[in-house]
């Protein structure tokens, strides 16, 4: 009996630790300036004596203790909150990518939140250059290039004939289509986008001539 009894608690303890402890990494992308927000991510025992917020190196940013909270000064400013004990970093730079870590301390030392941040800049604004064949009245090939930062995707158009190309290399992707009459190069990244377009009829009825 006594025996029983010794296993059920000793099955329910290596239950309760093995869901409370926080595993996974929450990958999250923000723009260079930008605000991000890191939640804990999971139920947090009423028990625990101590929170704390640390960096990449493993430095403490913030020290939640008995309603105590201590910071320490980065190169951005941040916001702390009591109630649902998340953590706000403003102002980031690319500098300050790395993994964020939450973790209590009490009966069981625990981590309670882990959040990769990657600080990226947003994409340049794209070049899309063409070249015109006149094949016959109102009718004409484009060729055309699509370009954003060292990449460059080129393709021809035959008056409305509409394809799509595609190019993605690290986190950013380049991709030159149609829509309709309009053709439009496209640069984008998880935080920004931005686009070049032409109309492929203007080109054909106005000018035989390469873009400048």
């Amino acid at each position: 009996m006594a025996f029983g009894h010794l296993l059920m608690v000793f099955i329910e303890v290596l239950i309760s630790n093995t869901v409370s402890v926080c595993k996974a990494e929450n990958a999250i992308t923000v723009q260079t300036g930008s605000s991000v927000q890191l939640e804990i991510q999971i139920d947090l025992p009423t028990n625990f004596n101590m929170l704390v917020w640390m960096n990449d190196n493993s430095e403490n940013i913030v020290t939640f203790f008995k309603a105590t909270v201590k910071t320490k000064t980065y190169n951005y400013s941040l916001d702390f909150n009591q109630s649902t004990f998340s953590l706000t970093l403003k102002n980031m730079q690319k500098r300050d990518s790395g993994l964020y870590t939450a973790k209590i301390f009490g009966a069981n030392n625990i981590d309670v939140a882990k959040h990769r941040v990657s600080v990226i800049d947003p994409v340049d604004s794209p070049v899309l250059n063409w070249n015109v064949t006149m094949i016959a009245v109102n009718a004409c090939i484009v060729n055309l290039s699509c370009s954003g930062h060292d990449r460059t995707i080129s393709d021809s158009y035959h008056s409305n004939n509409c394809s799509q190309k595609k190019m993605t290399s690290e986190m950013q992707t380049l991709s030159l289509y149609c829509k309709e009459d309009t053709v439009i190069c496209n640069y984008s990244n998880p935080v920004s986008w931005k686009n070049d377009t032409i109309q492929i009829k203007q080109l054909c009825n106005v000018t035989p001539y390469p873009r400048k």
